[in-house]
């Protein structure tokens, strides 16, 4: 007949086959190992099929204690336990002291898993969870490679091709393209990390959706600026100073150190895009506070994910260190070729219009480079080898992030309900005095002035590289890019008015002239209307980060315009003899190659006699 017995982890009862006796078997709920002791069970709660008057149940009492020396049990709780148990199953208390130890306390106060189970389960669970989703891996593979290779064709269309209309569309299709690979991390990710908080192995039919992913991947990609910024802000500068200097490796070891925050909390914030309120998954400060509490299992997730990704990295090194030189002849192969068909074909244009000062472009005349597509085959199937190592990769790292989830639920902060919005009157407001004093504001704008530099300078790199890549013509250039740098000003003489109208209510019309001919006096003076009016909080804020952004401008200008301690030539050295030039050498700058348009010289004129 079927045995009865308790897990001592999770406290279920569920029945066994009697084949089971003196075996181990898991918990069907929590998988943990309980010991089948049917026969001492049934030996202490069994009956006696002896008549009721019989004296032999007295032979087993120890009459001056009135104690069953056959039946162990707890003594706090009373209930029964076995005799090779350290600990009650079912309160937890030591059964040799009769109080509950800490570890025990502790654990059973998280109300989950303990986090030191998650470093020794994590890597059979993941790859057992991998094994279970082989499919979802092999989608993960013909997805990322799909995606990347119409990148590809995409950024090579828009080499080709010298119109700007042609280009432009390359140009959103390689956007889109890309965005889809990241857009897939965040989603599986996302997944993934759902069904382990709802303790579930088996993950549901998961469909690719294309333009949804590139959306996530212009989110993942917004999520990641936004957290490199505090870091990038010093790093990250110090880096574009270096390589302005010439010192590149330096240069690039800091811009990729600013980074590593990120890295490191990215563990800990995809949980949180899977709650009905991400807020905190977004915030920096929120989440460097879970950080701190939870360094060890981040690290530990960093860990596995560049241990699994070790193939990838490989891949792509090898790319990069073989046939770096050689895909970058080819494509510089093809933007010469398509800069001699642009000059040609403004040339014919020209001639059939009988434009008369048209001038002639470099290229005209120029002889095409061959193209060999020969260069593309060995780093095509590296690639294809880096998509198949990266898609396992991704479903194991995903499901370690899941179990770090669970295990960390406690400390994660999570919101998993929305609270009841409550709405209070202007008036209420204004009377409670809710919101942030002005020294927080001050502060909020001084930090938010150098995130708005660093967004306002990446804006316009990327400005600046959409146009050159399409060709924009150079008054929609100069007009967008007025946009971007003319947009704060045009903010700051809006919050600089607003301060006027509210000096002229409070003070009169002789202080708002006096603030229109200084600037500061009216700055001050909106500092002092706060407490009044919440609404000049908001004003002096933008006001306080437009300033800090200039000021963060200056600073940062002045910087990059001293050079590096010992770079400079001492006045005093003697000045250094030109090399002398070897015999019937030629200048570099007039051999004109196709691998490097820019450095195509014009035909000398002829020397006159």
């Amino acid at each position: 007949m079927p045995i009865k017995v308790r897990c001592k982890e999770c406290n279920t009862s569920f029945s066994v086959k009697d084949e089971a006796e003196g075996k181990r078997v898991r918990c069907k709920e929590c998988g943990a190992p309980v010991k089948v002791t049917a026969a001492k069970q049934s030996k202490k709660r069994s009956r006696s099929s002896k008549p009721a008057d019989t004296d032999d149940f007295l032979a087993t009492l120890d009459i001056d204690k009135l104690e069953d020396k056959a039946a162990k049990i707890c003594p706090r709780c009373g209930q029964d336990v076995d005799e090779d148990d350290v600990e009650c199953s079912h309160c937890g208390v030591d059964l040799s002291t009769g109080r509950m130890s800490e570890a025990t306390r502790r654990k059973r106060k998280r109300k989950g898993p303990a986090v030191e189970e998650f470093y020794s389960k994590s890597w059979g669970d993941a790859f057992t969870f991998l094994k279970n989703h082989k499919g979802l891996a092999v989608k993960t593979f013909f997805y990322s490679f799909i995606a990347s290779t119409l990148f590809f064709c995409a950024v090579f269309m828009m080499m080709w091709c010298h119109r700007t209309p042609p280009r432009a569309f390359w140009g959103f299709i390689a956007f889109v393209s890309i965005m889809a690979i990241p857009g897939w991390i965040w989603f599986i990710q996302t997944e993934v990390v759902r069904y382990a908080l709802q303790k579930k192995d088996k993950l549901k039919r998961i469909n690719f959706d294309f333009f949804l992913c590139s959306a996530l991947g212009m989110k993942f990609i917004f999520w990641v600026v936004l957290f490199s910024l505090p870091a990038e802000a010093i790093l990250g500068t110090l880096g574009y100073y270096f390589i302005s200097n010439d010192s590149i490796p330096v240069g690039v070891i800091l811009i990729a150190a600013g980074f590593i925050p990120t890295f490191l909390m990215f563990p800990l914030a995809m949980p949180h895009m899977t709650m009905v309120d991400s807020t905190p998954g977004w915030l920096i400060h929120k989440l460097g506070k879970v950080f701190l509490n939870l360094v060890k299992p981040a690290i530990f997730w960093c860990f596995v994910f560049v241990v699994t990704s070790l193939p990838v990295i490989g891949c792509l090194a090898a790319i990069g260190a073989v046939y770096g030189n050689g895909l970058n002849d080819f494509f510089s192969n093809v933007q010469y070729n398509s800069a001699i068909a642009r000059d040609n074909g403004a040339k014919e244009y020209a001639e059939e219009n009988k434009i008369k000062d048209f001038e002639e472009g470099p290229f005209v005349g120029k002889t095409p480079a061959e193209i060999d597509a020969s260069i593309l085959i060995a780093p095509s199937i590296l690639w294809a080898l880096a998509c198949q190592f990266y898609a396992p990769s991704l479903i194991y790292n995903a499901r370690v992030n899941g179990l770090l989830a669970l295990h960390c639920k406690p400390d994660l902060g999570l919101i998993t309900k929305l609270s009841e919005t409550k709405y209070v009157s202007k008036a209420d407001s204004q009377k409670n005095g809710a919101g942030p004093t002005p020294a927080q504001l001050a502060i909020y704008g001084v930090l938010g002035g150098i995130g708005v530099w660093l967004f306002s300078f990446v804006i316009i790199m990327a400005f600046a590289s959409v146009a050159v890549a399409i060709n924009m013509n150079l008054l929609i250039f100069a007009l967008g890019l007025a946009a971007i740098l003319f947009t704060p000003p045009l903010i700051a003489a809006v919050c600089w008015i607003m301060t006027l109208i509210e000096l002229g209510k409070k003070d009169g019309a002789a202080k708002c002239v006096l603030g229109v001919f200084f600037a500061p006096y009216a700055y001050g003076k909106g500092w002092g209307y706060i407490k009044e009016n919440k609404q000049m909080g908001k004003v002096m804020l933008v006001w306080t980060l437009i300033i800090s952004y200039y000021v963060y401008a200056v600073a940062i200008n002045f910087i990059f315009n001293q050079p590096l301690p010992g770079s400079e030539r001492p006045e005093n050295a003697p000045a250094e003899p030109p090399p002398p030039a070897a015999a019937g050498a030629e200048d570099p700058a007039m051999e004109g190659g196709p691998a490097d348009p820019a450095m195509e010289a014009e035909p000398a004129e002829p020397a006159t006699p």
